[in-house]
């Protein structure tokens, strides 16, 4: 990621350039500010020539006196008026000096405060509009990259790291705008400032400049010398922040775990661990970068020597003020030159993000949309699968050869132990992974000629852990249909029999449940859960283990509220407690990948060896299957 090719560079920047196209006008005004301020700089050279010969010009009436002055003693009576003349010669030259004074010095002075005034409102107003810019094309970057990576498909998330994904999303976007805004600017605005300073100084004392600036090409040799070394800890930099970003968000979502195995120092240790790794390879790249400053400015002090120099050779070639303005040429020369310096330094370190920023907006979903995928308007709800199989790890399927189809408004539960590929089907179904071999329709059309969004909008599901968002209650019901009033969700919350204890909080439906809805029990958030299913209302429904997370009685209750969301709906529901799916309509038995068997709960149990297994297992020779026991 590190080592990146000279024209794999060329092709990131290009790309980053894209970002500016809608905010264009306002980036070229930005930049011909920013270039402005660059010939203000030289501008300021000439103005402080100009002002200081001015001003110590003035003393040039004082010489005239001084060479009249001397014609003046050993004048005799005769000579008197002669010396009258002179005297009102002097009188004269000393007037029009004080006019002068009063006049054209004062004016002249006024050219420094106001090529300060243009030079600092150039400098604002590139400052302005490349922050405007810059923040516009973060959020661009950032929302598109949010955008394709919820468009990614559920084996993408399965196999990355939460802490990576954010570190990306969050802090490689911002290096890589910072490579396009600010670099952009500097690129033009300090090489305009550099080339501005050097005319004025050339354009002052040719011989002048040669002396001072000899050495300036040497400035370069610093700078690719740190920019190897700084891209490669940048990089490294980058690789730490992420691992130390994981180790805080696996450490924050399983602090349960954390603390119930009393592991609070154990990730500490690692947090600090990938804190000092992190803070090794920034103290690398940062000590390359500011390296560069104080060598680039030694470079210089032998050239501002060198002029020096020459000034004591050539110490009638011009006063003061030619002097102070050549020195002052210099002070304003050399820093655009070192951050024109840093540029490059900076450039290296951000290539990697950006490059990382791109890889993951550019990588397509496992599971795509086809070009002429249709919307599910109607579904009725017929569920067929046709020699279906699926692999997740191109080794071993997770179920093979599935052929069955669940009716039309009916009721079917699936059985088996764990591994069974219970919880695969759902997901096939959901179209979360496209399956490795055969066909799933719904209503007689391939689920991979319908489009993911109307698909899904014709289910609803209730999973076995339940998620809730760290906002209210409501608005947590109302995820289910986010157009739904608060009497729909009040509705829905008393089917799913939530509205009791919700109306029990502090505030209500107004009650915030925490992350992931740690303040309420397991049995609260499953009817949550399950009231934001009813609130959906689609007419395919899959429970897995809705009720697993209830007691005895809220199971009863929460049963009758599915059996009456389910009515004219397919349901499918995977189920431990086979004392909750008795009354389906058809029970598919599942082993090792296969359905083994589909009938109702006699007929398994008089010719099915797995479900009798299952059945026997769970309630034993002589119980009522009616009892509340987990298989």
């Amino acid at each position: 990621m590190t080592d990146l090719a000279e024209g794999s560079m060329m092709v990131l920047y290009k790309r980053l350039a894209s970002y500016l196209k809608p905010y264009k006008w306002r980036f070229a005004f930005g930049i011909i500010f920013g270039a402005l301020y660059g010939v203000v700089n030289g501008v300021m050279v000439l103005v402080i020539n100009n002002v200081t010969n001015v001003v110590f010009g003035s003393s040039k009436s004082l010489d005239d006196f001084e060479k009249i002055k001397s014609k003046v003693p050993n004048v005799d009576f005769e000579q008197a008026k002669d010396s009258f003349k002179i005297v009102e010669e002097v009188l004269q030259k000393n007037s029009e000096s004080v006019s002068v004074f009063n006049t054209e010095i004062l004016l002249v002075a006024l050219l420094i405060p106001t090529i300060m005034v243009a030079r600092g409102l150039c400098g604002y107003l590139n400052a302005y509009y490349m922050l405007w810019c810059s923040l516009r094309i973060l959020s661009d970057i950032r929302i598109k990259l949010y955008r394709r990576l919820m468009g990614q498909s559920l084996d993408y998330f399965n196999q990355r790291k939460g802490g990576e994904i954010m570190q990306t999303v969050f802090n490689q976007t911002r290096l890589a705008q910072e490579t396009l805004t600010t670099a952009s600017s500097d690129i033009v605005k300090q090489p305009i400032a550099i080339v501005s300073a050097v005319a004025a100084i050339f354009y002052i004392d040719w011989k002048f400049a040669l002396c001072a600036l000899v050495l300036f090409p040497l400035c370069i040799l610093p700078v690719i010398l740190a920019s190897k070394r700084v891209r490669k800890s940048g990089g490294k930099e980058e690789e730490q922040a992420e691992k130390m970003m994981v180790v805080m968000q696996e450490a924050i979502s399983g602090i349960q775990v954390v603390k119930s195995h009393s592991r609070e120092e154990y990730e500490v240790d690692k947090f600090v661990l990938a804190n000092s790794k992190m803070m090794t390879f920034i103290m690398r790249w940062r000590k390359a970068m500011e390296i560069v400053s104080p060598l680039v400015e030694v470079v210089a002090s032998f050239g501002v020597g060198a002029a020096l120099v020459y000034c004591s050779f050539f110490p009638g070639s011009g006063g003061p003020g030619k002097f102070l303005a050549l020195n002052a040429g210099l002070v304003l020369l050399y820093p655009p030159a070192k951050t024109m310096s840093r540029i490059s330094v900076l450039l290296q370190k951000s290539l990697a993000a950006t490059a990382k920023v791109f890889k993951m907006m550019d990588r397509a979903p496992s599971v795509t949309d086809q070009q002429k995928a249709v919307e599910m308007n109607e579904c009725n709800g017929e569920i067929f699968f046709e020699e279906v199989s699926h692999s997740y790890d191109n080794e071993s399927y997770a179920v093979e050869g599935i052929n069955f189809t669940v009716e039309a408004g009916k009721n079917y539960a699936l059985v088996g132990e764990s591994g069974a590929g219970k919880s695969t089907l759902f997901s096939l179904i959901l179209r979360f992974y496209d399956p490795t071999k055969g066909i799933i329709k719904i209503d007689g059309t391939d689920i991979r000629n319908i489009s993911q969004s109307s698909l899904r909008d014709n289910i609803g599901v209730v999973n076995q852990s339940t998620f809730l968002f760290h906002d209210t209650i409501m608005e947590n019901i109302r995820y289910g249909q986010l157009d739904a009033t608060d009497e729909e969700v009040i509705e829905a919350a008393k089917m799913a029999h939530a509205h009791e204890f919700i109306e029990a909080q502090v505030n209500g439906y107004q009650s915030v449940v925490g992350d992931k809805g740690d303040k309420l029990s397991g049995g609260q958030k499953q009817r949550i859960s399950i009231a934001r299913a009813i609130l959906r209302d689609a007419p395919i429904l899959l429970l897995d283990e809705a009720t697993s997370a209830l007691d005895s009685r809220s199971e009863k209750v929460i049963q009758e509220a599915i059996k009456k969301l389910s009515n004219g709906k397919t349901t499918i529901a995977i189920a431990h407690r086979l004392s909750t799916i008795l009354s389906a309509d058809k029970i598919v038995v599942m082993e090792n990948g296969r359905v083994t068997s589909i009938g109702g709960h006699q007929e398994l149990l008089n010719n099915s060896l797995v479900y009798k297994r299952l059945y026997d297992m769970q309630f034993g020779q002589g119980m009522d299957p009616s009892s509340d026991y987990d298989l």
